[in-house]
């Protein structure tokens, strides 16, 4: 009997030693790196500041970074969750990705110009929000005929 409840005391024992060890490294695997952090914080300063165009710059060069990772990175997700966020209250980019996916709603693609003609943002503006979305997998961009064509990707991104 003693035999039994020291083994049963040493399984558990040893039951608890994995647990916490693979509950340090899941979070050390969500943990996002100080130099990802320190760049995703100044975004979101220069964002409280108002220079939303060149948060977006910045966003499409950090996921372009994000793009030469390896395939079964950890990190990517969790910077694309961070970056998506910051990108939500952005006041361009939500409503160009509401307008491209209300066009395509009725039609298969939209070109560029009439996404520029029936709204009130900038192009440099658009343009930078099709490439963000594009990259995000919301919209697919193809040349047809000398114009940019655009057709939303309806399942969530991110």
């Amino acid at each position: 009997m003693d035999a039994y409840l020291f083994a049963a005391l040493g399984l558990l024992a040893v039951g608890i030693i994995v647990w916490q060890a693979w509950r340090e490294r899941a979070v050390e695997r969500r943990r996002i790196p100080a130099d990802w952090q320190a760049s995703i914080e100044r975004m979101e300063r220069e964002q409280s500041q108002g220079h939303h165009r060149k948060v977006r710059e910045a966003v499409l060069q950090a996921c372009l970074r994000l793009a030469r990772y390896p395939k079964k990175s950890t990190l990517a997700p969790h910077v694309r969750v961070r970056l998506a966020a910051l990108l939500s209250r952005d006041p361009v980019y939500p409503s160009v990705v509401r307008a491209i996916r209300a066009a395509c709603a009725s039609g298969a693609e939209v070109s560029e110009t009439c996404l520029c003609v029936s709204s009130e943002y900038l192009l440099e503006d658009i343009r930078q929000c099709m490439a963000l979305a594009e990259h995000f997998g919301q919209i697919k961009r193809h040349a047809r005929g000398g114009d940019l064509m655009v057709a939303a990707s309806f399942h969530p991104s991110v």
